[in-house]
């Protein structure tokens, strides 16, 4: 048997300390100072494999709000402060930006670190409704309340757990692929309307079910949110909130409100799972947003989320999706709220192909790529041809810094802040005002 010393932490939350050969191995939820006794095990014709055996000594967690942390995986750090867990995150991204990129980003913590989430994607198996066990998909950690969600979504939640007692049957058994059909329960409520949604996945075909019927019924008259919606996908699609639907009561989405502006989100559709911690982006760009405008160019627009907040006073608003229906949502949102500008909506793969983008000297610039960044097309396209002012939002700050460093030869990073929109995870949110150096 060995010994492992846990002696710091990574910005995954993940213990460090080192293997008796100096490898750095890495332990969810362990804290420095914690001793973990591991046994390393080579079987014929495989690479020497590490068992962990459990600790021999290990600090007391403090402040931990929620019961299911440690067993539930969807949260890494309620066992660490919250002012340790900033310190973690953002300390390595300012430090990096500064040094990499000639660039100080202004840190914003979250207002409050709990109950900040506006969707909750559950699992249902058969006894279980929850969420992934740490490391396990296959096993589901019965939740009852989640710290991070809603105080009206925990209650929603219990009045769904009543249900699935009330219906044992109903649950979907993956490993035989029998039993009843319901494999998810979403849920989600607005932050800044009255509006909530519930949303039920089942396999396709169950609603030929003799409990189907019984069930939605049941459900009508047990569950309070104001949309209540039935959706059935193939039968090993993992997947959420996805496929044909029946809307059991009020509509197929619901409604957000974020700056004044109000936004129907479909059931089925990607939005802010923290529209209130998003607003210090928002407010960022509002602020800097130059009062010249002419023409705004939004990539990765999605459903024309910023062109929507933003576009206010721009004679002609150019977006750019992959996805084809949200380049029709985003072309009738904005031709309804901008009547008078001239609205440009393409579906482009901006990863593979830019030929296509408007020449963009006299343009404001906002683009919100995926986590890997914007690509090196679409970076060397805005160093060789970008406007005088490019607002950066991302996802992901690491990827979002090796892109800035192929802006830079034409671009000077002006101002940027850092958030934190989704307290005890890893994950972060930024944006950077890019200021071209030939157009000051």
């Amino acid at each position: 048997m060995d010994t492992i010393i846990i002696d710091n932490l990574t910005v995954d939350f993940l213990g460090e300390g080192l293997s008796p050969s100096g490898k750095k191995v890495a332990f969810p939820y362990a804290l420095p100072g914690d001793e973990i006794e591991v046994e390393f095990v080579k079987r014929k014709r495989q690479r020497k494999k590490m068992i962990v055996h459990g600790y021999l000594k290990r600090k007391e967690w403090e402040g931990v709000h929620c019961k299911h942390f440690g067993a539930c995986g969807g949260c890494a750090a309620q066992h660490i402060s919250y002012e340790e867990q900033l310190r973690i995150k953002f300390d390595p991204v300012i430090a990096s930006f500064a040094e990499e990129i000639g660039l100080t980003l202004t840190a914003v913590p979250a207002e409050d670190p709990y109950h900040y989430r506006s969707r909750m994607d559950f699992s249902v198996f058969p006894g279980r409704l929850g969420l992934r066990a740490k490391g396990n998909f296959r096993h589901v950690v019965n939740v009852e309340s989640c710290s991070i969600q809603s105080e009206w979504a925990d209650e929603e939640t219990n009045r769904v757990h009543s249900l699935l007692k009330e219906f044992p049957e109903i649950a979907w058994n993956r490993r035989e692929e029998s039993g009843g059909g319901l494999k998810y329960v979403t849920i989600r409520k607005a932050k800044f309307t009255d509006e909530s949604i519930t949303i039920f996945t089942f396999t396709e075909g169950y609603e030929t079910n003799p409990l189907h019927d019984l069930f939605l019924k049941r459900c009508s008259e047990s569950l309070l949110a104001t949309n209540l919606v039935f959706c059935y996908n193939r039968v090993k699609a993992e997947v959420s909130a996805q496929g044909r639907f029946t809307v059991l009561r009020g509509k197929e989405g619901y409604y957000e409100s974020i700056l004044g502006n109000k936004f129907f989100i479909p059931f089925d559709s990607f939005f802010q799972p923290n529209p209130k911690g998003f607003l210090p982006i928002l407010s960022f760009v509002q602020k800097v947003l130059p009062e010249n405008k002419t023409r705004l160019i939004d990539l990765f627009c999605g459903n024309g989320f910023f062109s929507i907040l933003f576009g206010k006073g721009f004679s002609e608003i150019h977006c750019y999706e992959l996805t084809p229906s949200s380049v029709e949502t985003a072309k009738r949102l904005l031709n309804e709220k901008y009547p008078e500008s001239q609205i440009h909506a393409e579906v482009v793969n901006l990863f593979s192909d830019v030929t296509g983008l408007q020449s963009a000297q006299d343009a404001c610039l906002v683009l919100d790529p995926p986590r890997a960044g914007c690509g090196p097309k679409v970076a060397e396209w805005i160093r060789d041809h970008g406007p005088k002012n490019v607002f950066y939002v991302s996802c992901n700050p690491y990827s979002q810094k090796e892109d800035a460093k192929v802006l830079l030869s034409t671009y000077e990073a002006k101002s940027g802040i850092l958030t934190d929109p989704y307290p005890h995870t890893p994950h972060m949110e930024s944006v950077i005002h890019f200021q071209r150096k030939d157009n000051p």
